[in-house]
């Protein structure tokens, strides 16, 4: 380009169209024969883009969505009733909207409610750019949550309403834009539709696409879509965006072979910022790499892309499954995430998204509470551990701690005899150990209005939470009796869970008809061994001051509990807290 030149000259010399006009290049989307002409006069385009149009699909295609068929209309009640409780919310702390119950063990793998237990902002601030199918403009889910509509646009008819199309891959979009929402609910979607109804587009409309992004200063940029072709233009509009400091989160491809999809096959490029273009693959639920994921050296981040469940078209829900629906879960990370720093640290997301991400085989498992509390500035909540047993805990619950510590609390600790009731004032949570014994902890905190989770049985009663209590030995398992409370970890009902590794004592009491009850002693139908009361349920004899819940350890044996007994152990932890 010559110092001179605009878009509108540059269009005029070559005959083509600018659709990105960067600080020392300019893009140009040329017709064929536009192309053709100016090889033959052998003009040198310098800083100049010029190349076949590629096309650039969804993923998605190759998996097709037999499971989008029926059944989603009985979904509405409780799914429309999670968007309006945002729309309701007036931006405090005290109220978190439940997560979809499809979503929950999917979602605590990663651990989005114990971080949304953690959060203030909820993803409030962030815009995220979802360049794709187009939205279900008018989909409950995304009421209140849209960029204005000024800055919507639809490259695809070339005008203002980025609306889904019926065809092939219709809903596609709407459940990209629906997951980032769940991980991040208070963040601002800006709809931009560079795809048409069956999922295929050009890369010349992503580019503008991608160009509008940044001009409407979207934070994070959504590419649940990919091309074969090494696209010089793509790349450039690219770097663009990551030279700028904006997320490119880019879907790794459905091949199942070791090619990914560009852009995500550019993630390991050590040029050009390459920390803010992230790719994304997809597990299962058993943490095991989808067969259909594309994997290489450049696939750097995974999250559960088989079955999950999302918004779709004419306020109905869908279950989804693709690699574009996992890295839209990334996306909402960073939203939530960035929401809670100041913008000095939004830079270094990558990092903490390296740096505490769970390895699965050579690629990480995104850990969404362990993004959020990596940032310096990033509040931490405020636990009281009670103990017994002497002036420090025992080893078992040093284990418990350390994986409260883990969600983001501080975790002060206290032998329970040398507690009173004013130790629970300003907690955001108060935790009592089997190792404090009934007499130590006496009714000092049964009124406190802060969450208790516990599991001494004979203080069950002191606490009001059981008319019966005991513990039974040689237990390995519970059974789930309720699959949809956010207390089962998102663990079926009806099922037995190995909790324990080894037979070992299991607390369990009986409790009064206010509690929502999860779990209880296999062969059992009367004595409950995970069971809580939600602020304002009827106790026994008395009303629920805040959240209780009861837990099933006996003896704090946390060296023998298996991933589900953790997985129940933090979803205890964050539904007192959270209500999530």
């Amino acid at each position: 380009m010559a110092g001179g030149d605009s878009p509108e000259s540059l269009a005029q010399r070559y005959g083509g169209e600018v659709i990105a006009w960067l600080e020392d290049k300019a893009i140009l989307k040329l017709s064929s024969q536009a192309a053709a002409a100016l090889s033959e006069r052998g003009v040198s385009l310098q800083n100049t883009t010029l190349q076949p149009n590629a096309t650039v699909r969804t993923p998605a295609t190759a998996l097709g969505f037999n499971s989008w068929a029926g059944g989603f209309n009985s979904w509405a009640g409780g799914w429309n009733s999670w968007a309006g409780g945002w729309n309701s919310w007036a931006g405090g702390t005290s109220t978190i909207p439940a997560l979809p119950s499809e979503n929950r063990f999917q979602f605590m793998l990663i651990k989005v409610p114990q971080a949304q237990a953690l959060s203030r902002n909820f993803g409030q601030g962030i815009k995220v750019a979802v360049i794709d199918t187009g939205l279900d403009l008018n989909h409950p889910q995304f009421a209140g949550r849209l960029a204005p509509a000024s800055e919507h646009y639809d490259f695809v008819n070339n005008d203002a309403i980025p609306q889904e199309v019926a065809g092939s891959m219709y809903g596609h979009g709407t459940g990209v834009a629906s997951l980032i929402l769940q991980v991040a609910p208070r963040a601002t979607i800006l709809p931009l539709r560079v795809l048409n109804a069956d999922g295929v587009g050009t890369v010349a409309n992503v580019v503008s696409a991608i160009q509008r992004a940044i001009n409407m200063k979207a934070q994070i940029i959504n590419l649940s879509l990919g091309t074969n072709v090494n696209d010089a233009a793509l790349q450039t509009i690219i770097n663009s965006a990551t030279n700028q400091g904006r997320y490119i989160v880019a879907s790794a491809g459905n091949s199942g072979d070791g090619n990914l999809t560009f852009p995500a096959a550019w993630a390991n490029n050590t040029v050009n910022n390459h920390q803010f273009l992230i790719s994304v693959g997809s597990v299962s639920s058993a943490l095991a790499l989808s067969t259909f994921t594309s994997r290489s050296s450049a696939l750097e981040f995974v999250a559960p892309g088989a079955l999950v469940a999302g918004a779709y078209p004419d306020h109905r829900f869908a279950f989804y499954t693709g690699t574009s629906f996992a890295a839209p879960q990334v996306s909402g990370a960073l939203a939530l995430a960035m929401s809670d720093t100041h913008p000095s640290n939004w830079g270094s997301q990558a990092t903490y998204l390296f740096d505490t991400g769970t390895p699965v085989l050579s690629f990480r498992l995104i850990n969404v509470v362990g993004l959020l509390q990596r940032a310096p500035d990033v509040v931490r909540r405020d636990a009281l551990f009670l103990h017994g047993g002497g002036a420090i805990p025992n080893t078992s619950e040093i284990l418990l701690i350390a994986r409260m510590q883990s969600l983001g609390y501080n975790v002060t600790t206290l032998e329970a005899k040398k507690s009173s009731t004013t130790d629970a004032t300003g907690r955001n949570l108060v935790v009592i150990s089997a190792t404090a014994s009934a007499g130590d902890i006496g009714t000092k905190f049964a009124s406190v209005a802060v969450p208790v989770v516990i599991w001494r049985a004979d203080a069950f009663d002191l606490m009001a939470m059981a008319s019966a209590s005991g513990t039974t030995d040689k237990q390995t398992q519970v059974s789930l009796v309720n699959g949809s409370h956010p207390l089962s970890a998102g663990l079926p009902a009806s099922t037995s869970q190995t909790i324990y590794t080894i037979g070992e004592w299991t607390s369990w009491g009986t409790p009064a008809s206010g509690a929502v009850v999860i779990g209880r002693l296999a062969g059992s139908s009367n004595r409950a061994t995970l069971f809580g009361y939600d602020a304002g349920s009827q106790m026994v004899g008395r009303t629920a001051p805040a959240r209780r819940v009861r837990f099933f350890l006996r003896d704090n044996q946390a060296v023998w509990l298996t991933s589900t007994g953790w997985n129940l152990f933090e979803a205890a932890i964050t539904w007192a807290v959270s209500g999530n």
